[in-house]
């Protein structure tokens, strides 16, 4: 059994643990959640549950589906849980929605899943990029509630239907026998990056710099200051600028924070930390090149949609064609060189991605349609 930190799982110390922890730093409503003390959302109709994990990205696509079923289905209460909370996520995306509730999650003791059962009553069950609790799965299978996987592995109880994210998870699914419908393997945050991005910031940065450069390097904490102290050394930061992004953010390695920017142009030799994700569509569709070293999708997705010439590390999940695997630093800035030098193979590489975008995101939307009409005829 792997580690639990959070108290999500059925172990008793860990979610005794991180009840205590909730507990002294104020986060009662987190700790009681975890209990199973869940309030059903207001309103008349059956429950449809929406169960996100502990990730941005699981939350952002839990809020999207509760979002375009609630489009389909006006008649049913939705309610959605997670295991983190991402205000600026949530916030905007159930904003005027009607007939939900939303809040901290059920850990998956007995004691837990028995209450949350018992108040929410759900006819519907939707797993979001979560771990699959036994003990939850086994009450919804012997209470009848209708069970969906999406993006979410197989566990020891068998679902209704698997929406697996990748052909690794189609597999997993095939092979254990599972999932009474197993779908095309697709990605559906393809759907919701931004498509189309404002392509300003160029001209913002660089004006009355004809020949300036911009770079994106978005990876881990641990490899950010190695790889911006290589960048500066290198011919490259005499003529651009270079943007700088990931988990656990650590700007002390930047000049400047995106947020704060006040759209002044930059220097050459700047470097600005993007900390503000809603710039992070400008800057896929503005720089020359980047590079991906950390597995968030969504980035991933939106840096294809930007047409920027990109290569990643080679441990992304996502590390496959049209994109170039950079094995280092040095292999990143040698590659930025090279697309400084030859323009027209930067193009031909973020056509090439920008293609392979709207393939997914078409894929995506039938998968989607498919789903939200199983949801209807329930």
């Amino acid at each position: 059994m792997g580690r639990d930190p959070q108290g999500y799982g059925s172990g008793w110390w860990a979610a005794l643990s991180a009840d205590r922890r909730d507990r002294r730093a104020g986060a009662a409503a987190r700790a009681n959640a975890r209990r199973g003390y869940l309030l059903a959302p207001k309103g008349e109709g059956k429950v449809i549950w929406f169960k996100a994990g502990g990730t941005a990205e699981s939350v952002l696509l839990a809020c999207e589906l509760l979002g375009a079923l609630r489009e389909k289905r006006l008649d049913v209460r939705l309610a959605l849980t997670f295991e983190r909370d991402d205000a600026d996520i949530i916030e905007p995306r159930v904003r005027g929605l009607r007939k939900i509730g939303l809040g901290y999650g059920p850990g998956d003791r007995p004691a837990a899943v028995a209450r949350v059962m018992e108040r929410l009553s759900p006819f519907g069950l939707i797993l979001v990029d979560t771990a699959p609790r036994p003990n939850l799965l086994k009450a919804a299978s012997a209470a009848g509630t209708h069970v969906v996987a999406f993006n979410t592995a197989p566990g020891a109880v068998a679902v209704e239907a698997a929406y697996p994210v990748d052909a690794a998870q189609a597999s997993a699914w095939i092979d254990a026998g599972l999932a009474d419908a197993v779908a095309e393997p697709v990605d559906p945050l393809a759907l919701f990056v931004e498509a189309q991005a404002d392509t300003t910031l160029h001209s913002l940065v660089a004006a009355g710099q004809d020949d300036l450069k911009l770079w994106w390097w978005h990876g881990p904490d641990t490899e950010r200051a190695d790889f911006v102290r290589r960048w500066r050394a290198s011919t490259l930061a005499a003529d651009s600028v270079l943007f700088v992004s990931g988990d656990a953010f650590n700007v002390a390695v930047a000049d400047l924070r995106i947020s704060a920017w006040d759209r002044s142009a930059l220097p050459p030799g700047r470097v600005v930390a993007l900390d503000d994700s809603r710039w992070t569509a400008a800057v896929a569709s503005a720089v020359d090149a980047g590079y991906l070293g950390t597995p968030q999708r969504r980035v991933y997705w939106q840096a294809l949609a930007g047409n920027s010439a990109f290569c990643v590390a080679p441990t992304h999940p996502l590390a496959d064609a049209p994109l170039p695997v950079a094995a280092d630093a040095d292999a990143v800035l040698r590659d930025w060189s090279m697309l400084r030098e030859a323009p027209a193979a930067a193009r031909q590489r973020g056509d090439a991605g920008r293609r392979r975008f709207w393939d997914e995101r078409r894929h995506a939307k039938q998968v989607m349609d498919e789903f939200l009409q199983r949801a209807f005829d329930w």
